[in-house]
């Protein structure tokens, strides 16, 4: 379980530079919905590749809930004792870069009571991919 952990945290954080380097080159809606499509493939697939079932579905979801605990925590932290400007929020935000680029290029509010419901997506879709993997649809296999 402890793997599964850290590979997620670590899948987490390459799916944020991706992210980071796409916002960079601009943050036209057609670039930001194919980043987002990335990043919801990207964890998927990484989930399946490389993270191992555990053996029920509620000890996967658990191997993998780690990124998204952490981001819940920083959310309610920062929702919490918020800051001068909202400074604070956008630590939550660089830690979901990706919904920073969505609600940034639809003209959307990045506040809290928008963007905070997003702190499941790691978890959610890694945990997508390591149930696929572990009711023997590998994506590993197909590659090979």
């Amino acid at each position: 379980m402890t793997r599964n952990i850290l590979l997620s945290f670590v899948f987490h954080m390459l799916i944020l530079v991706m992210s980071g380097m796409l916002l960079a080159s601009g943050n036209h809606p057609v670039l930001i919905i194919f980043m987002m499509l990335l990043v919801i493939s990207g964890y998927v697939l990484l989930g399946n590749i490389f993270l191992r079932p555990m053996g029920s579905v509620a000890a996967n979801l658990l191997s993998v809930s780690f990124v998204s605990v952490v981001g819940f925590i920083l959310g309610l932290y920062t929702w919490i004792f918020p800051s001068m400007m909202g400074f604070n929020w956008m630590i939550f935000l660089g830690y979901y870069l990706y919904i920073f680029g969505l609600v940034d290029a639809f003209n959307m509010n990045p506040g809290p009571h928008f963007t905070f419901c997003f702190f499941a997506i790691p978890s959610l879709f890694l945990w997508i991919g390591l149930q696929l993997k572990a009711s023997g649809y590998s994506i590993s296999g197909i590659l090979t």
